[in-house]
């Protein structure tokens, strides 16, 4: 086996606050990881209290002429990512004003990163590209008051640079794992709502994202339950708390390491969804630093100063372990290494996500990843 990590794209200046970018995959030895590198400049911290970088990615894909590998937003690639490879990717999420911030957005083909069986052949495609879709203002504008500034780069604040891990000797291509979103929704105060989920290959995954900002993903949706052909077999129906209890014997924790600046007694986002657990580290100056409330996706920070009490724009790090990454559910079907073990849907007619609803306005993902084979 031998294997080189290319740089594809350095830091590409992309111009505009809203955008589309796309990139050629110009390679022809088989592919494990795409790592999607995405930077930007911090305006004004206080406007990232209710968003990360990622937040603002719309999609991250692979595409092929009309045919789509994979496509998932910034929140859900490294949701995915980080169940299937138990840890979160490269960041550098920092709230000073006017520092670099910057996220890696992982696109992977196989059950790990030297899969020689699962893995992307550009071989087996005309014209694979690489396409980013993104929105600065997605959260809050951008601007000196905003999220992000917009000198980074000239007409923009937005840098991208692609890295590939490729296997230049001992690669056996059998298929790739696929991911795509099928549906966003607003959840409602009550009410069901059915997904039938795809049939034409075989899944290896289902995933939920139940997000509002200061929200608790299990009241968005307060069951979960997935059914094929009219409850012939039913492989989960649970509350929503007992399946996130039930993931906690699935995976092990991840963690994210943030760099933040709040005032006293202020709300951010962890990322880790609910029922995670968090440290606080590295505060400035002589003081008190606690943090609070972190049932929700939020915390709340508390900052004295023994000279001057209650303090505003306290920088510490805050280290989030979960196993709920951006407020997602994951069920993963059978042993997650045995390609035979996953969820074989030739003999299924109809195969459906059924979510009972217990608060509206809540944003609801769902996308699934399969085996496509060539």
């Amino acid at each position: 086996m031998k294997i080189r990590d290319a740089q594809l794209q350095h830091r590409f200046p992309v111009a505009g606050d809203v955008g589309v970018w796309t990139f050629p995959v110009n390679l022809v030895d088989p592919v494990t990881e795409f790592k999607i590198w995405v930077f930007a400049k911090v305006s004004e911290h206080d406007a990232l209290a209710d968003q990360c970088l990622p937040y603002c990615i719309d999609e991250v894909a692979l595409i092929d002429g009309s045919e789509v590998i994979q496509a998932m937003t910034g929140a859900q690639a490294i949701a995915l990512y980080m169940f299937d490879h138990g840890k979160a990717p490269m960041h550098w999420h920092q709230e000073l004003t006017s520092m670099s911030n910057y996220w890696c957005i992982p696109l992977t083909f196989g059950r790990h990163l030297t899969d020689p069986e699962y893995i992307f052949d550009p071989t087996k495609f005309r014209n694979p590209q690489i396409r980013v879709t993104w929105n600065l203002s997605a959260v809050t504008a951008v601007g000196t008051a905003g999220s992000w500034l917009e000198d980074l780069v000239a007409g923009g604040g937005l840098n991208i640079s692609v890295w590939a891990k490729v296997m230049e000797e001992g690669a056996n291509p059998k298929g790739y794992l696929m991911a795509k979103e099928l549906k966003e929704f607003t959840t409602k105060a009550s009410g069901t709502d059915i997904t039938y989920l795809p049939t034409d290959f075989d899944i290896r995954k289902v995933l939920l994202r139940v997000y509002k900002n200061c929200g608790q993903m299990n009241d968005g949706v307060t069951r979960i339950k997935i059914s094929q052909d009219e409850d012939k077999w039913i492989p989960v129906d649970l509350l929503s708390d007992d399946f996130i209890f039930l993931m906690y014997d699935w995976f092990d924790e991840m963690e994210f390491d943030l760099k933040v600046v709040r005032d006293h007694d202020e709300n951010d986002e962890h990322f880790g969804g609910n029922y995670c657990h968090l440290v606080a580290v590295g505060g400035e100056e002589l003081g008190v630093l606690n943090i609070t409330g972190a049932a929700s996706n939020c915390f709340r920070s508390v900052s004295t100063l023994a000279t001057d009490g209650d303090k505003d724009d306290y920088q510490f790090w805050v280290r989030t372990f979960t196993r709920t990454p951006f407020d997602t559910y994951c069920y993963p079907f059978g042993d997650q290494m045995d390609r035979e073990d996953w969820l074989k849907v030739a003999p299924i007619g109809n195969l459906r996500l059924m979510l009972t609803m217990g608060a509206a306005d809540y944003c609801a993902q769902i996308w699934v990843q399969q085996i496509h084979p060539y």
